[in-house]
């Protein structure tokens, strides 16, 4: 199956700041424009809201994939196929949490510096886009971890019997064991599915870890820094962590606690073919992300024209 690439992560923040840039000034009845600039403006607009329908496209393929792979389990037709393909899943969606981590660091950075890039509104909503993500991902991690075959009291021998010649015409049988097919099964799938989850509560942990050994350095700075400003960032920052700090604490009991979610177990030939829808399905997210460049690209082009007009409009003014 091929790697599940879940989204182009400066997607997320191209419509918020459109609309933050540009709605004040629609609404201002005072901002007459240039018949020109409107018109930019609009089109813009107009690419935004196809951007961001492409995101929802991409989200709802995103979370078919995942109810596909939650409603189905190995039998012992398939041996592991099943959790095999679950494991690459996991593996695409934690590689997104991973992405959507580092761009909210990136947005926490700039918010540390007295003059940052952009106004410190529109990164904090940046951050919060980015923490709904993530957490978004690790709930759809969590349901898929939850559907992993788990132990099951199963027959460990079977019984068989063998004939033996005895002296004369008489035939004896000895009753002997060997270990059962869906033991073997059973056992295989099941040490699987455990290093998968303890993968799974492993790196919860750690960011339960982190976030608080973050703590513990953002309280030490604002024993000592002068600024206000950022006395108030660190102590939201702060805030912020001890609200993922409880939110990693539920999804790490969830993630825990044995569950009897509702799976099937699916034979060899279904597994593969779920293979292959999932396959088809992330071609569809790759054919989205395609045309989501392109669409950014041709409005980052339109900022940078709509900049130079209404750098013109403001010397026509003067």
């Amino acid at each position: 199956m091929k790697k599940i690439s879940i989204l182009i992560l400066s997607i997320l923040f191209v419509g918020l700041i459109s609309v933050n840039s540009f709605a004040g000034e629609k609404s201002s009845a005072e901002a007459k424009k240039p018949k020109l600039i409107e018109q930019k403006e609009a089109k813009i607009q107009e690419m935004t809201d196809e951007i961001l329908a492409i995101d929802a496209q991409i989200e709802e393929t995103v979370e078919k994939i995942v109810q596909y792979l939650a409603s189905v389990k190995d039998s012992a037709g398939s041996h592991t196929k099943v959790a095999v393909i679950k494991e690459k899943a996991i593996q695409g969606l934690a590689k997104s949490v991973e992405d959507y981590k580092r761009e909210r660091g990136k947005r926490m950075n700039e918010l540390s510096k007295r003059h940052p890039n952009l106004s410190r509104d529109i990164l904090q909503k940046q951050v919060d886009i980015t923490d709904e993500r993530i957490d978004r991902r690790i709930e759809q991690i969590i349901n898929i971890t939850s559907s992993l075959t788990q132990n099951q009291d199963v027959k460990k021998y079977d019984t068989y019997w063998t004939q033996q010649r005895s002296s004369g015409r008489r035939r004896s049988g000895r009753a002997k064991q060997k270990v059962s097919k869906e033991y073997k099964q059973n056992k295989s799938v099941t040490a699987k599915s455990n290093a998968l989850k303890d993968k799974i509560i492993k790196g919860l942990e750690e960011e339960i870890k982190s976030l608080e050994a973050k703590n513990v350095s953002l309280n030490a700075r604002i024993q000592t820094e002068r600024s206000k400003d950022k006395k108030e960032q660190y102590k939201k920052d702060i805030e912020a962590n001890n609200v993922t700090i409880e939110k990693r604490k539920e999804q790490l009991q969830e993630a825990e606690t044995e569950t009897t979610v509702a799976a099937t177990p699916i034979e060899y030939k279904d597994a593969r073919d779920l293979e292959d829808k999932i396959a088809d399905l992330v071609l569809d997210i790759q054919d989205h992300e395609a045309k989501m460049k392109q669409l950014i690209y041709k409005r980052n082009m339109a900022l940078k024209k709509l900049g130079t007009y209404e750098k013109a409009a403001a010397r026509q003014k003067k």
